[in-house]
């Protein structure tokens, strides 16, 4: 498969909520089995030693790292024949008071496996303001466009779940 690249923008005047890929990641589950996510990147980053210092990064720190926030599946192609994709929802957990939050990890660069497309449910019609710059931060569900390219087609065309 082609390499691409991986993108974590701020926001800006054009991306108010920032510009970042949906990518699909190989996580430990918490079962300690390997499974297969989709994510957002939030943040792309490398921890970095102040220039003559003796402490060593250990090797796990020494590349790339991403701050992900997940998304989980909730409808499989079988189960929605008509539209033949996945359906997605973003992940959230809960504190001690109660309040939610996406559930964000870091992992290493080479955890991704593939970048994803999302195509928000919008329901009836799209929220007015929204827009291809808004539309990832303005919904809760996606389908995973596995349309986009061959390989896409053929990678989420088995079971993920």
């Amino acid at each position: 498969m082609p390499s691409r690249v991986i993108q974590a923008y701020p926001p800006s005047d054009i991306f108010p909520f920032g510009n970042s890929n949906t990518v699909l990641v190989d996580t430990m589950g918490d079962d300690s089995q390997m499974s297969i996510r989709i994510a957002q990147v939030r943040l792309i980053f490398q921890p970095m030693i102040q220039q003559g210092s003796n402490l060593d990064l250990p090797t796990y720190l020494s590349t790339l790292l991403l701050y992900i926030q997940f998304f989980h599946f909730i409808a499989s192609p079988h189960e929605q024949p008509k539209l033949a994709m996945w359906s997605v929802e973003r992940t959230y957990v809960q504190d001690n008071a109660g309040n939610c939050y996406r559930h964000g990890v870091v992992v290493p660069v080479t955890d991704v496996t593939h970048a994803v497309e999302l195509i928000p449910c919008f329901g009836e019609k799209v929220a007015s303001g929204v827009s291809s710059a808004t539309c990832l931060e303005s919904y809760e569900r996606f389908l995973l466009n596995n349309f986009v390219d061959k390989e896409s087609y053929q990678s989420f065309s088995t079971e993920f779940v």
